[in-house]
């Protein structure tokens, strides 16, 4: 007698089909994820101080033109323009006013129209190369000598000697001690008018926080 033969076959598996509807849900997902991301980060606002000393063959550049103070009417609460991130004011020329973050030594020197790189400074007064007729380019930064400054912060109440000549370290030293302890002082009362620190978060700088895209900058 014949057995009856099965007919039943493994039945295939199911196979996942990506539906147009799949795709919405995905993209609704991402955007309610990023939006609530760009509500939550913690809005910046950045108003602190540093002060520093320019010496150029022994002699203190103390910035006597106008040109190099940010006029307190020409303050911006956006912080669009370079100028108003981090500069001086009224005629102070060892105390830094750092409005934006991400501020660093060589954005302010900029923004004086010098350049200052680890081994040339530029000045009104001329091109200083590192080493050139046996005279040094030196950086000391809270009392220690550091080989680069350009792309460091701008840290709250910072203290920073650019030296350019033939001074030792005594010298060295003895130059470093002539910068103030001003930004501390700063630090406890408000600028006047818009350069007053209190300006919210541009929607350009939260955006790109947001996204973990703002330029990165050595700390130290």
């Amino acid at each position: 007698m014949n057995k009856e033969q099965s007919t039943d076959f493994p039945k295939p598996k199911k196979q996942f089909r990506f539906e147009k509807r799949d795709g919405i849900f995905l993209i609704v997902g991402v955007l309610l994820a990023f939006t609530l991301r760009f509500l939550l980060v913690d809005n910046v606002v950045v108003h602190h101080h540093a002060n520093f000393a320019l010496y150029v063959n022994g002699v203190r550049d103390e910035f006597i033109s106008p040109t190099f103070y940010e006029e307190i009417a020409a303050c911006s609460e956006s912080h669009s323009d370079p100028k108003t991130r981090v500069h001086m004011h009224n005629n102070e020329f060892d105390t830094v006013h750092v409005h934006t973050e991400g501020a660093t030594w060589g954005h302010f020197f900029a923004n004086l129209s010098y350049t200052l790189g680890d081994n040339v400074l530029v000045t009104d007064n001329g091109v200083f190369t590192d080493s050139a007729d046996g005279k040094k380019l030196h950086f000391i930064l809270n009392g220690q000598e550091v080989s680069t400054i350009a792309n460091k912060l701008i840290g709250d109440e910072d203290k920073l000697l650019v030296n350019y000549g033939s001074e030792d370290k005594t010298g060295l030293l003895a130059n470093y001690s002539t910068i103030s302890d001003t930004a501390h002082e700063h630090n406890a009362k408000p600028d006047p008018a818009s350069c007053s620190g209190g300006a919210q978060e541009s929607i350009k700088d939260r955006f790109e926080r947001t996204l973990g895209t703002l330029p990165k900058v050595e700390k130290h």
